[in-house]
């Protein structure tokens, strides 16, 4: 609890900071920071621009080396051709503009003028198309090739059938980059967030070991690497070589370093005011965190964009019959579920598509696979197994599941056995044995979860395909999946589509969709910036750059100083 003393001394100094610093200057009196950048009216010195952070460890930075491997810093240090917003729309990056061909199957892309490494030496098309090269590049082994598999050749470059340089990326001069594909590619832009630049001149000299140091680390993002100390500290700076459209506020970037074995302790060192942003992952934190008059005011909830749902075989008994799979889907209480099991982790699921998502539309889908355990009985009987007789014994197997995601599924396994009477055994699996099971289409009944990989409908409903990993068949589905995927010119339209595939997906329960987890977290109130206002969906969902980005709209205000309980604190400075 936070002592009633603070909170009083807190609104005293901030009373008193408004009378005397730079919140209320002009604009023409505003701090201009170490590379030119004119701060918001109330920001902080310059030199107090200093974001701090946990990060876990990775062996590189480098984007075409290893995005698994590698640390998400890696993201702020090189340019992408493509970024986006808060909102999840595109902005222009190493790229100040793209179109593509009547046909859809021919992007260009032109390169800002003005680009450069920080070593000095120019940015261009051609840079770009040594990255996508390195990235195919079978010798290179690029654990995230699988993103561009729509590429022109890129499948065959990969698997040896083809040279190198037969990729469909190329430049017809510096400023111009053409990218071909197989079939068309609407979703390609949304790829290309994930298009950060190696540069050359850093392999030949280095070899794969430039990105793991920062004595030989050369950036041509915001930011740049300053400071890599392994297992303790990587610190950013601004990058004052960098012309992209993305300049940043902050001067430093200071990310304290961990391993996946010993994670930090996230909540203690927010409250020391060693950080300035944590996730909160255990239910007992946020309890707590709730009740604290403080911390419940620098707390932000967000739905994750990930789907945990019912999977079954549907071309087998007994779930080839639609009125089983329905009665399934009415039979469990979603709202119970997320108030107990999931208390303040999860928010109910009615369809694949999170909310917020691009194309997203669960209120109009809510209704399909309500809760409704009097019509699911009676679609069980028309099913031909009234109160679950005759039935044959189910057995719902788990992904390696921990014990939150486990309690949820023995709750699950109690509501069947009440609406419906139909016993079910659960059991956890190996990773490796589930997903076996899985890929092969051997997996009867079972739960799990998928992760977006980008911010197209595409991501989470392409795997619903009859060719995807579900044993699930849907010809008009599959119809409209393809319209969508050839209706590049018009994306108004591309999305109708994919809504009318995702209410074909919910109606005929490919799956039972049942919960999105969500993502809380705490960051100082004294942190603002584009990337921590809300969106058009209504959240204030800051991922941290993991996949956003949006680190350079941040800033340090000088609210800072108000809360510090460092000794001298303001009257220092």
């Amino acid at each position: 609890m936070t002592p009633p003393s603070r909170i009083i001394s807190v609104l005293i100094w901030t009373g008193v900071l408004c009378c005397f610093i730079p919140g209320g200057m002009n604009a023409a009196d505003r701090y201009v920071n170490t590379i030119g950048v004119q701060m918001p009216p109330d920001a902080a010195r310059p030199e107090d621009q200093v974001l701090r952070l946990f990060l876990r460890e990775g062996r590189s930075m480098e984007h075409f080396g290893s995005i698994y491997q590698g640390m998400q810093a890696m993201w702020m240090v090189a340019e992408p051709l493509i970024r986006r917003d808060k909102d999840f729309q595109l902005l222009p990056a190493g790229a100040e503009s793209w179109s593509v061909s009547d046909d859809g199957l021919v992007w260009t892309f032109h390169i800002q003028p003005g680009l450069q490494f920080s070593d000095g030496r120019p940015l261009n098309a051609y840079d770009y198309v040594y990255s996508f090269r390195r990235g195919a590049d079978p010798r290179n082994a690029y654990d995230g090739e699988f993103y561009f598999h729509g590429i022109k050749h890129w499948q065959d470059v990969v698997g040896r059938r083809r040279p190198i340089k037969d990729l469909g990326v190329y430049a017809s001069d510096e400023q111009t980059l053409k990218i071909t594909t197989d079939t068309p590619m609407p979703h390609l832009p949304q790829l290309l967030t994930f298009s950060h630049v190696t540069p050359r001149q850093a392999v030949e000299k280095y070899g794969d070991t430039w990105s793991t140091r920062a004595e030989t680390y050369i950036s041509s993002g915001p930011f740049l690497v300053h400071v890599w100390a392994k297992r303790d500290q990587l610190t950013l700076k601004a990058n004052p070589t960098y012309q992209g459209p993305a300049k940043p506020y902050l001067e430093q970037v200071v990310y304290k370093l961990f391993i996946p074995a010993a994670p930090p302790p996230y909540l203690a060192a927010y409250q020391a005011d060693e950080v300035d942003y944590i996730p909160v992952a255990h239910q007992a934190e946020l309890s707590r965190i709730q009740t604290d008059p403080l911390l419940q005011q620098e707390l932000h909830s967000f739905p994750e964009f990930t789907t945990f749902y019912l999977l079954m075989n549907t071309l087998e008994p007994p779930f080839d019959n639609l009125k089983l799979r329905q009665a399934l889907s009415h039979a469990i209480d979603r709202t119970a579920l997320v108030s107990s099991a999931l208390r303040d982790v999860a928010e109910p699921a009615w369809s694949m598509l999170p909310p917020g998502f691009p194309g997203a539309d669960p209120e109009q889908l809510r209704d399909i696979q309500r809760y409704d355990p009097v019509l699911a009985r009676q679609l069980l009987a028309e099913a031909g197994y009234p109160e679950g007789m005759g039935l044959p014994p189910l057995e719902l197997w788990l992904r390696d599941e921990g014990p939150v995601q486990k309690t949820a599924a023995e709750a699950i396994q109690a509501m069947l056995k009440r609406s419906l009477g139909i016993s079910v055994l659960v059991r956890n699996l190996e990773r490796k044995t589930f997903m076996d099971a899985l890929n092969s289409h051997r997996l009867t009944f079972g739960m799990t979860s998928y992760v977006y990989d980008f911010y197209d409908p595409i991501s989470l409903l392409g795997i619903w395909r009859s060719n995807g990993r579900h044993a699930w068949r849907h010809d008009p589905f599959d119809r409209l999946i393809v319209e969508a995927g050839r209706t590049v010119a018009d994306p108004l339209r591309r999305l109708d589509l994919y809504r009318q595939a995702e209410h074909n997906l919910v109606s005929d329960v490919g799956g039972v969709f049942l919960w999105h987890p969500k993502t809380n977290t705490l960051w100082k109130s004294y942190v603002r910036g584009e990337a921590l206002e809300p969106n058009r969906f209504g959240y204030r969902a800051w991922r941290n750059d993991g996949l956003m980005r949006l680190t350079s709209t941040l800033y340090i205000t000088n609210e800072r100083y108000a809360l510090s309980e460092s000794t001298g604190g303001f009257w220092d400075w």
